[in-house]
């Protein structure tokens, strides 16, 4: 219930913001003159305090991506094509190359991987938005009309002109970056690309409409403000989450055990013979049983709440439970734990995908072994008054477990 509570939150966030873009953006005749000039230039502070922010996290597709949107702002209400002066041929030029720009963008960007702001992949990435620049500056020269009129041609045997200002071209593009953006998240979800899917959606409908200076003001500043959510998201989750299994981090688990409250029992466990496990099958195949066994305490009932304290170590939270509340819930844990087999796999599995070898790089390929655990427990009482000496003394109920024979709970 809780990772889909979080899942629901990543995925309505941005678009509940567009919403709220699309509701103020329908309000503006409200303002005066002053309000609207401020209107105009709130997108370029959003657009620097998420830089920073992208720098400091070291979040390299929200900065670049950041900066685009800064650039297209900036061409449209700075560049003498966007004024009166040079006729309105000219404007929807610029608005064609802008509504290419930024799909294309964040089409490339979702094909990059984090490596840094400024190192040799991110001067890559300032060359990529250096050469766009510099194509757009080549395209709206008078003498080039004729190709870049070529982008606004149909590539439907019909015309979508009376539905949409957007060129076929840039819904192309604009379809294309949604499909890859979908496909990741599904592969491997993320506030990230959640966030990538609602700027795109906002922008193309901000391009869509008839020019609307306001309007692309307003979507461009709630576009900066859901990358730099995008950013603290995912930073929050580097944080408080373990990268392997998924599972609360040990971070998580000590800003938790401040909020128990006068009766809570903890729990620790851990995998038996792991170390050996390791050793004899390979650290690919152990990080695949921390990720199996995980899953199973992610399921834990009782009202627990499953940690990843370190290594082959787990922490369960049980707010407002007793020993005996807890112990029929952390035996059925066990059980379930013992009862399902880990299938080794074989030499066609990538690394890190569960491939198994002995040290002699021999396969074991097919063999279905079991996972055992051992569990300590121990609750809040007159000896032990802070959730430190309750962990303590389950730690010790731990290692008491493992002298009776390990695949059992002891408190």
């Amino acid at each position: 219930m809780r990772k889909i509570l979080k899942t629901a939150s990543m995925i309505t966030l941005p678009f509940a913001l567009l919403i709220l873009a699309y509701l103020g953006a329908d309000r503006t005749q409200w303002l005066t003159e002053p309000q609207l000039d401020l209107l105009g230039m709130a997108p370029y502070p959003i657009f620097l305090i998420g830089g920073v922010l992208a720098w400091k996290f070291n979040r390299s597709r929200e900065f670049f991506l950041l900066l685009v949107f800064a650039l297209t702002l900036a061409l449209l209400q700075y560049s003498p094509q966007a004024g009166a002066v040079m006729g309105k041929v000219l404007l929807e030029d610029l608005l064609l190359l802008i509504s290419l720009i930024l799909p294309a963008n964040i089409l490339i960007f979702s094909f990059f991987k984090e490596r840094g702001i400024f190192s040799m992949w991110g001067m890559t990435r300032v060359g990529v938005i250096a050469a766009q620049a510099a194509a757009a500056v080549w395209l709206m020269k008078p003498e080039q009309q004729s190709l870049l009129h070529q982008w606004r041609k149909d590539l439907l045997p019909f015309s979508l002109e009376k539905y949409t200002s957007l060129s076929q071209a840039a819904l192309f593009l604009v379809l294309l970056a949604a499909i890859r953006l979908i496909y990741r998240q599904i592969s491997r979800p993320s506030s990230q690309d959640v966030s990538f899917l609602a700027v795109l959606l906002g922008m193309g409908f901000a391009l869509h409409q008839v020019y609307d200076p306001l309007l692309i003001a307003v979507f461009w500043a709630v576009s900066g403000i859901i990358l730099i959510s995008s950013i603290i998201q995912d930073s929050y989750s580097m944080a408080f989450s373990d990268e392997l299994t998924g599972l609360p981090s040990r971070r998580a688990l000590k800003q938790d055990m401040l909020k128990l409250g006068m009766n809570y029992t903890i729990a620790m466990l851990d995998i038996d013979f792991f170390k050996k496990f390791n050793d004899k099958y390979g650290h690919d195949t152990g990080d695949d049983v921390l990720k199996l066994v995980a899953s199973i305490l992610r399921e834990v009932t009782g009202g627990g709440k499953a940690f990843r304290y370190g290594g082959e170590e787990f922490t369960i939270l049980f707010p407002g439970r007793s020993v005996s509340e807890v112990l029929p819930h952390l035996e059925q844990l066990r059980e379930k734990v013992a009862g399902r087999g880990f299938t080794l796999r074989g030499k066609g599995r990538r690394k890190g995908k569960g491939r198994s070898r002995s040290k002699s790089g021999s396969t074991r390929a097919g063999r279905t072994i079991h996972i055992t655990i051992s569990i300590g427990i121990a609750q809040k009482n007159e000896k032990n008054k802070t959730p430190d000496e309750v962990m303590k003394a389950a730690d010790t109920a731990l290692y008491r477990a493992k002298k009776k024979g390990r695949n059992c709970v002891s408190k």
